[in-house]
């Protein structure tokens, strides 16, 4: 095929990309041709005029284009809210919607076979117009994270890929508490595998080593304070103490918290769907959207804000000189839960 589109998974595109170049032979080209274009700054004469050149000194030509897919899925979502029409106009509207861009439908046949052009993106959909024109005349690739029994197959296999063994058991834990962000496995999986050098990664080390552990020791401690449960609240920062932490970063921590706690419950008490709640809370993280939401349904708003203001009082004494961390902290946790 002439052309190549990449799009889904922010960590997956990549990686097909790189294979891509291997697979091509072309994986080391003279800067002068290896062009990297955002789909937001160039238009149709210039990729064009680009694809059409011959490489300088060198047996190919690459072209990579990023994010112009992207820009037509967000017209795509405009035209389905804009009512229902007939199969004749509606394609005649797809056509003229796309801005130029659909004289690729002839230029991409027309390229040299030294050129290489690929088109790189995020989530789109099935029905995005551009995608729908570059489909007879591109091999096109479609990558999503894994999930289940996919998802366990990928995280042994980039555990091996660094040269680590896991165990069932550890990928079961990894896959709890990060799910199917394949940034964050990838990062995890290369601490453990350093931390494991010459064993097996077990769920044990899963426990020692990852991020979301302490995140979920967070929720465990946010849940207790606010329940009126100060003797566990303390044995758990504590623990956090324990690993390292600071007061300072375990103030900051619980700040956040009840911070995504307070954004949480007002999401649903405006019957915001718990799918969008990821983008209002900042984090792509479904562990944390999942967490989160959980803790909100068990705690009221009174009771979130309540500790919230408690928490930022303990941090200005702490700030000011009035309290010393440690007895801010404990003096934080020691105050019960309002009723309800």
């Amino acid at each position: 095929m002439p052309a190549h589109v990449l799009y889904g998974d922010t960590f997956l595109v990549p990686e097909a990309l790189r294979r891509l170049k291997s697979k091509a032979g072309i994986a080391e080209l003279l800067d002068a041709n290896h062009h990297q274009l955002q789909g937001s700054q160039i238009n149709p004469s210039e990729l064009t005029s680009i694809c059409g050149a011959l490489p300088f000194m060198d047996t190919h030509r690459l072209v990579v284009v990023t994010g112009l897919l992207g820009r037509h899925e967000r017209k795509a979502g405009e035209r389905l809210t804009s009512g229902s029409r007939s199969k004749k106009g509606e394609g005649s509207k797809s056509a003229s919607s796309l801005g130029g861009w659909e004289d690729l439908q002839k230029a991409i046949p027309e390229m040299p076979e030294t050129t290489v052009l690929v088109f790189i993106d995020g989530a789109i959909s099935e029905g995005n117009p551009l995608l729908r024109l570059l489909k007879p005349m591109s091999e096109i690739q479609s990558l999503n994270a894994p999930s289940g029994e996919g998802l366990a197959r990928w995280i042994k296999t980039a555990a091996q890929e660094k040269g680590a063994s896991i165990s069932i058991t550890a990928i079961r834990s990894l896959t709890d508490l990060v799910g199917n962000d394949l940034w964050t496995l990838d990062r995890e999986l290369e601490k453990l595998s350093l931390y494991a050098t010459g064993r097996t990664i077990e769920e044990s080390d899963v426990g020692k080593m990852v991020v979301q552990v302490r995140e979920g020791n967070i929720f465990e401690a946010v849940d207790a304070m606010i329940g009126g449960k100060p003797g566990l609240a303390l044995r758990l920062f504590h623990q956090l103490r324990e690993d390292g932490l600071e007061i300072p970063h375990i103030i900051a921590m619980l700040e956040r918290q009840l911070r995504l706690l307070a954004l949480a419950r007002d999401s649903m008490d405006l019957g915001l769907p718990q799918a969008d709640m990821g983008k209002r809370l900042g984090t792509n993280s479904d562990f944390v959207v999942r967490k989160t939401v959980e803790q909100a349904r068990r705690h009221s708003w009174q009771d979130i804000t309540d500790r919230y203001r408690r928490l930022l009082e303990a941090d200005l004494a702490i700030k000011r000189g009035i309290l010393g961390p440690d007895l801010a902290l404990e003096l934080l946790v020691a105050e019960q839960a309002p009723s309800r």
